[in-house]
């Protein structure tokens, strides 16, 4: 026992002038018992505090992964010249039934890359003009707006029109038609797809005679207007092979950003940081499109977005329909578009060499 245990022990006795033996153990068991109450409440107050700093600590580390942990892996001001920026991931377990079936094909390594010399700024500026003339007919109510020159389809509004057989109804002049779609539009789209099939076959090390352009393939314009269907909240975070056959996804930016629009950052949502790359006219980026790379776009905030977006297969089953091409009216009958009356022939499938 302590002194000053002894101290107050002598204090009490001599305040009462009994030495009884039981007083002095009545004193010494109540400070006995006073000991465990206070170690207890010493250790509740203990627990709190670590409970709370690991609250603090989960919360923390929650926020620094999802929101500000950033890794930038190619910025607006960079110039990507020579080999692309290239990062390698481990595979997911998505491409298990497809290695069966296409063994050469299916990738054996995963990952994404960045490029801004497989498309040249001409090429990039007349695909720009091809978006902006076709979704010009039409596009959605809110802020996605889409264009397939393989299928036609077209948002408009709430629905899909098939913008081929749009044109195909309604009373067109000849100046309307002059510029929807041109051979040389299509030319270009599929020499650019062309280039852009191979540079991925060579960066996967994949045959690319294997690897077949596939759906979804589209031309995308994206704004700040408030979404008014789910497919408009493009910024919600996905994978690309979820419930779908292609094996790659490429993105052809078709604008800037800082100086076209603002947000609209492309994330790949990785699980101990975001990897971020910023769109810029004529920069290519393709991935492995399984759950390995995760990602999502940023919310335009001003602005429009275009971009071309292109999925590949190793399926051929689901290589992407031949691109029709528009024919300019020569007649001079009035009702030749609406009728067919007279008129040549308006649309047709041509096959361009590789």
């Amino acid at each position: 026992m302590s002194s000053d245990g002894l101290n107050r022990r002598e204090r009490v006795v001599n305040r009462n002038g009994d030495t009884n033996k039981e007083n002095v153990c009545r004193v010494v068991s109540r400070e006995v018992s006073e000991r465990p109450q206070n170690q207890s409440i010493i250790k509740r107050v203990m627990s709190g505090m670590a409970l709370s700093m690991t609250i603090l600590a989960v919360v923390y580390y929650t926020t620094q992964c999802n929101d500000t942990k950033e890794l930038v892996m190619a910025s607006v001001t960079q110039s990507i010249t020579g080999s692309p920026i290239a990062q390698q991931v481990m595979c997911s377990q998505d491409y298990t039934a497809d290695r069966v079936r296409f063994p050469s094909c299916v990738p054996q390594r995963c990952g994404r890359f960045v490029s801004d010399s497989v498309i040249t700024e001409s090429e990039a500026k007349h695909l720009l003009s091809v978006a902006k003339r076709g979704l010009s007919l039409g596009g959605s109510s809110g802020g996605h707006s889409l264009l397939s020159l393989h299928s036609g389809d077209l948002w408009m509004a709430t629905n899909i029109v098939n913008i081929y057989k749009l044109i195909e109804r309604t009373q067109r002049t000849e100046a309307d038609l002059k510029e929807l779609f041109t051979e040389k539009d299509l030319k270009v789209y599929r020499r650019v797809t062309n280039r852009i099939r191979k540079t991925i076959a060579i960066q996967f090390g994949i045959p690319w005679a294997e690897l077949y352009l596939t759906n979804p393939t589209y031309f995308s314009r994206m704004t700040a207007k408030r979404a008014q269907m789910r497919f408009d909240k493009y910024w919600l975070r996905h994978v690309d092979r979820k419930n779908r056959f292609d094996l790659f996804t490429s993105l052809l930016y078709l604008s800037t950003y800082g100086a076209d629009f603002t947000g609209g950052r492309f994330i790949f949502a990785d699980q101990m940081s975001n990897t971020t790359i910023e769109p810029k006219l004529g920069r290519l980026v393709a991935y492995t499109a399984g759950s390995e790379n995760r990602h999502r776009v940023e919310r335009v905030t001003s602005g429009t977005r275009y971009a071309l977006l292109m999925a590949f297969t190793c399926n051929h089953e689901f290589a992407a329909k031949d691109l029709p091409i528009v024919r300019q009216q020569t007649c001079d009958q009035p009702f030749c578009l609406l009728y067919g009356v007279g008129c040549p022939t308006l649309f047709s499938t041509n096959k361009f060499s590789e």
